[in-house]
């Protein structure tokens, strides 16, 4: 199974962005374990340049009744980390969520610093199986 998650605009040093993925539902899968997390940015996409202190965060977070229980994966554009048009960036996994029926997988955008203005249409693409 895949979720996804499409991230809105968002200017430098705006307030978080929230995004919902999917809701879990082991009757519809095969099973339950995160294997993959990709970012990608859509065509024409205005690329975003990694910086070392004023970036961006994309966290992947594992929600249960309304409480983030963890944040599974992230990743920051920091420097040698660009979002270019149709170029997917893996998301390193740092921890396995043990997933429960209507758990949710949401997506969370963060400006660090004086942060990176954020063109629509980043797309998280969470795999399951």
């Amino acid at each position: 199974m895949i979720f996804s998650a499409i991230l809105p605009a968002q200017a430098a040093g705006a307030a978080d962005a929230t995004v919902l993925a999917g809701v879990y539902s082991p009757g519809f899968y095969s099973g339950d374990t995160i294997t993959d997390v990709e970012l990608v940015a859509p065509p024409g996409y205005s690329a975003i340049t990694g910086a070392a202190t004023n970036n961006v965060t994309v966290s992947v977070r594992h929600v249960r009744n309304g409480t983030v229980l963890q944040t599974f994966a992230a990743v920051t554009t920091t420097e040698g980390t660009n979002l270019v048009p149709e170029s997917p960036i893996s998301i390193p996994i740092t921890a396995q969520p043990v997933l429960r029926t209507g758990d949710v997988i949401d997506v969370q955008m963060h400006q660090n610093g004086a942060g990176q203005a954020v063109g629509t249409g980043l797309t998280v693409y969470v795999f399951i199986s």
